[in-house]
């Protein structure tokens, strides 16, 4: 397994050439830093749906950015005119995503070192330790940690949004909470983390109440297609990450390729027994 040099490295963080600029990472990150590291990409399948859906000049919103894999793609898909908030918690996570949108010269996102939920407020996050391995974007609520600063999405008070991108590990009910006045107002797109069954219900109840239709999008970490060409994949043991991709039903869109929600009952699992079942037939 080939692994391009870095531009920089030290004992932890390392910077290469990806799919969408250059990019700062934890090398002690078990999954974005890695995937990062040996494919230079990062879930580059729902960078490709959510970039179908932003035009220039949009506003867009990406809560648990990360490193800002994702937000740097929309920062440039939505340009100079547009404008991108990504929101990470996690304190030395987001000194990375604040590196990445300076050396990629993303001047419209804004980085905001918040996390999002249904009231303003303070939390606790249990975070890994930044010189030891860790999945740096499975950090959790919990009663030890880094204490956090909670806004809602209803308090930004945007003039506008497009897009809302929601990966916060468990608390995604509560993000769709605080953001009900600007979803019923502004009506974007909503792309949602559901990939724990146990949130399901809440998270597509919260989103069929607001008129919205919902279809799964379900996919590996790993693509053979990747940017560094990399034929070896690491991830293959894991359970695929799972989405709900939401839009305005007064739009009455038909997605292909994507299996419809079929109620507050669903969940990704009985999604990807569909899925394959219709591959079989």
């Amino acid at each position: 397994m080939s692994v391009p040099n870095y531009v920089i490295e030290n004992s932890r963080i390392a910077a290469k050439w990806t799919r969408h600029g250059l990019f700062f990472f934890n090398r002690n990150d078990l999954f974005i830093g890695r995937s990062l590291d040996l494919y230079g990409e990062w879930c580059e399948s729902e960078i490709q749906l959510l970039g179908q859906v932003l035009r220039p000049g949009d506003v867009a919103l990406d809560i648990g950015a990360n490193i800002g894999t994702h937000a740097l793609s929309f920062a440039e898909i939505v340009g100079p005119g547009g404008r991108v908030y990504a929101l990470e918690p996690q304190h030395h996570v987001f000194q990375l995503l604040c590196a990445n949108a300076a050396v990629n010269l993303s001047d419209n996102l804004h980085c905001l070192n918040k996390a999002a939920g249904s009231e303003a407020g303070r939390i606790r996050l249990a975070v890994g330790r930044p010189d030891q391995a860790f999945n740096f974007g499975a950090a959790r609520q919990g009663p030890e940690g880094e204490d956090v600063e909670v806004i809602t999405v209803d308090g930004l008070d945007l003039p506008a949004c497009r897009l809302i991108k929601v990966d916060v590990e468990g608390m995604e009910p509560a993000v769709l909470a605080g953001a009900a006045r600007t979803i019923a107002r502004h009506r974007p797109f909503v792309f949602v983390e559901c990939n724990d069954s146990s949130d399901s219900r809440g998270i597509i109840g919260a989103m069929t109440s607001q008129d919205y239709d919902l279809w799964w999008h379900i996919a590996g970490y790993y693509s053979p297609a990747n940017f560094l060409g990399n034929a070896v994949d690491i991830f293959g043991s894991y359970q695929p990450e799972a989405n709900l991709f939401c839009a305005p039903r007064e739009l009455g869109l038909r997605i292909g390729g994507l299996e419809a929600c079929t109620g507050l009952d669903d969940n990704w699992r009985l999604a990807l027994e569909r899925l394959n079942k219709k591959k079989a037939e």
